[in-house]
């Protein structure tokens, strides 16, 4: 089978350097892509601009058995809906369904009307209905605003009294970013620990995937502005399966459940967020896509057939398939591990860890300029790296920019593979690391050491991923 993969960033070069290892997988293309993809072995950077003709175009000329989206926005557009009448196996919801992610409104309304546990929250659409809100619930902990719109990740600001909210409101308002169209949600602060579940799912059937826990502030100690995220480890070690059973009761199927009984059933990856506080489970967010950083950590770590999976999710043919799983992952769900021997196996390991650079200026909240075109310096051969993963995001070549002159030699990778790899920086997350290890404190360990191996200037990145939690 034939795999394409739309999108551009570290996520996509991460499904898709997983899903080149599988068996009966014979190519991997990635539609734009960005040429530090092309470190990765069996994938194929086609470029070029992204529009539904061109998808079909590439489905046809390319062979493909099968088309996965990354960019929420490509599901947003109806791109599985045109995809699915053309014919084509499609991994990712319907237009109708995404609403789960695309409107953070419609989505705390669906939790209501089904009875899934999330925190309080009010709509407001203006400065004086926000401060009216806020003043209505003096009794909150604190406040979170969120964007209803699709936000790329920046959509959230948590703050921890009214006057914190009432300014952040104020800065919503003013400067009116992206997102902001429909409205603004108003939430009550809920503490405890985060966590990401992932489940592939097809109508009423589910199978959970993996657990990952992401850092989401800029700075160590959980400081500074919400992100798109900053790093990432899995599995979540403090989770168990009666917990999971739990979530599966009180969430997933309801969810599911109530997707059938709108006329939106949910086909795709179901991507929960989390808050967890002793025995309380609080639904933050719906995604209707893989993650952006967690796709990057446990991806590397799953065993089995990831591609067989997809497919059947999107065929609607996934019946009793047994889901891939992390080894030794007590946190695998009812489903356990393919027995398909002949799988190509992608684990290095029990656990994984992964840590994004940033550029300056990132994640520009409030007319901030992110900067790029800084030359990125890599040592070594991250294509040999044994215990740990190079992803590439936000990067285009210096060759075809104005940057060219004083780029394209010091930004070569040494070796035989990237010789011709002159990259610079283009995108708020440029890059991550992934590292594994049999333990936590390993993974972590090697993340951060083949971290130091490439860098830019201007270059952001946490200290403490995995030490926050």
């Amino acid at each position: 089978m034939n795999i394409l993969i739309l999108g551009s960033g570290g996520r996509e070069h991460a499904i898709a350097d997983r899903l080149a290892r599988d068996s009966g997988v014979e190519s991997v293309f990635v539609c734009p892509g960005n040429p530090g993809m092309k470190i990765t072995p069996r994938l194929q950077v086609l470029g070029g601009e992204v529009s539904l003709d061109h998808v079909l175009h590439l489905v046809k000329s390319h062979h493909v058995g099968l088309v996965v989206i990354g960019p929420e926005k490509f599901l947003f557009e109806g791109y599985v809906d045109a995809l699915t009448r053309a014919g084509v196996a499609a991994f990712g919801p319907s237009k109708a369904a995404s609403f789960l992610e695309e409107s953070k409104i419609k989505s705390k309304l669906f939790m209501k009307r089904f009875q899934i546990p999330t925190s309080d929250f009010e709509v407001v659409h203006s400065e004086a209905e926000a401060e009216k809100a806020i003043a209505a619930h003096s009794d909150w902990a604190g406040f979170v605003i969120k964007l209803s719109g699709p936000a790329l990740g920046k959509g959230v600001i948590v703050t921890q009294d009214a006057a914190d909210a009432k300014s952040a409101v104020a800065q919503f308002f003013l400067h009116r970013p992206p997102g902001i169209e429909e409205g603004v949600v108003i939430e009550e602060k809920v503490s405890g620990r985060e966590v990401s579940l992932f489940y592939v799912c097809s109508g009423n059937q589910s199978q959970f995937l993996a657990s990952a826990c992401d850092h989401k502030r800029l700075r160590d100690g959980d400081q500074g502005p919400n992100t798109g995220g900053m790093g990432a480890y899995s599995p979540c070690h403090w989770i168990d399966q009666a917990f999971l059973n739990r979530v599966e009761e009180t969430i997933v199927k309801p969810t599911l459940a109530g997707m059938i009984k709108d006329g939106t059933p949910f086909t795709g990856m179901l991507f929960l967020g989390l808050m967890v506080d002793g025995s309380r489970i609080s639904l933050l967010e719906y995604n209707t896509r893989f993650g952006d950083p967690e796709t990057q950590t446990f991806l590397p770590i799953l065993a089995g057939n990831l591609s067989e999976l997809l497919l059947a999710s999107a065929t609607g043919k996934m019946g009793a398939f047994s889901a891939p799983k992390i080894p030794g992952d007590a946190n695998v769900g009812a489903s356990g591990g393919s027995n398909d021997s002949s799988v190509v196996t992608a684990a290095h390991g029990q656990y994984s860890l992964h840590v994004v650079k940033a550029a300056r200026g990132y994640p520009g909240l409030f007319g901030e300029q992110i900067e790029s075109g800084q030359t990125i310096h890599a040592s070594g051969n991250p294509s040999d790296w044994k215990e740990a993963r190079l992803f590439y995001a936000g990067v285009k070549s210096a060759n075809d920019s104005a940057h060219s002159g004083a780029a394209a030699g010091s930004a070569t990778h040494e070796n035989k593979h990237e010789a011709s790899l002159a990259l610079i920086t283009s995108g708020g997350r440029v890059l991550g690391v992934t590292g594994f290890g049999s333990s936590p404190a390993e993974a972590r360990s090697r993340a951060y050491q083949h971290l130091d191996h490439i860098h830019f200037q201007g270059e952001q990145f946490r200290t403490d991923i995995g030490g926050v939690t």
